[in-house]
């Protein structure tokens, strides 16, 4: 086994040598409509390709909606469910407060099913049930430990413009910032890579696209400011 996880998306995986570190946690951050959950969901069904287990936790769609959204890119994610290697996880409001106190049973189902990769989306909800900062953030370390425990590899998503800060960035292994910028009247999708530790990556913000097959990335485009 490499000792990275290819996220198999186009163009970005050149750009942090190959892969996100085994058993790393990663933040997917940016504004609303940036691209994040479909970044986290290429992140999963290019990994069940590869023959690696998935777990998408979800405290805002509903698996429904979220099975239609992702076969329109020809992601089928219901066969890989039936065929037990990927299963996704709906978080009602009203449970978010019991999410960590179900730790015994996500290790028992990713022992069971071989997971080795998961994303949570979006992890607002979560951090907003403290109003308190330090609370917010020892929760959050507890969480970040719980994962570290499992040795999955993990995405984390976030919303900034929603909660500002939610103490992620310290505790977290890698940082990747998606945006819509304004250039002359139109926007132009952009990704920067702000953290990744184990591995060299560029610094430099690409431009991406999402097309039929998700997200490309071109790392050999430059973006100029007038």
């Amino acid at each position: 086994m490499r000792d990275v996880a290819a996220t198999g998306i186009k163009g970005f995986d050149e750009l942090i040598g190959g892969g996100f570190p085994r058993g790393s946690i990663i933040n997917v951050t940016g504004p609303t409509g940036s691209g994040k959950t479909i970044f986290a969901g290429q992140f999963i069904y290019n990994g069940l390709k590869m023959g690696e287990g998935g777990m998408y936790i979800s405290f805002a769609e509903r698996k429904r909606t979220f099975f239609k959204n992702f076969a329109k890119f020809g992601w089928d994610l219901s066969s890989y469910e039936k065929e037990k290697k990927f299963v996704f996880l709906e978080f009602p409001i009203s449970e978010i407060s019991n999410f960590r106190q179900q730790e015994n049973s996500f290790f028992n189902m990713i022992i069971s099913l071989g997971i080795e990769r998961i994303v949570i989306d979006p992890i607002t909800p979560l951090a907003l049930l403290y109003e308190n900062e330090v609370k917010r953030f020892q929760e959050l370390l507890a969480l970040i430990n719980m994962l570290r425990g499992w040795g999955t590899t993990n995405i984390i998503v976030s919303e900034p413009e929603k909660i500002r800060p939610i103490g992620l960035v310290p505790i977290v292994d890698g940082v990747i910032e998606l945006n819509r910028e304004r250039r002359k009247g139109y926007r132009i999708r952009t990704i920067e890579i702000l953290k990744m530790h184990g591995v060299s990556y560029s610094e430099k913000i690409c431009p991406f696209k999402i097309g039929r097959e998700g997200i490309v990335v071109y790392p050999n485009q430059f973006l100029y400011y007038d």
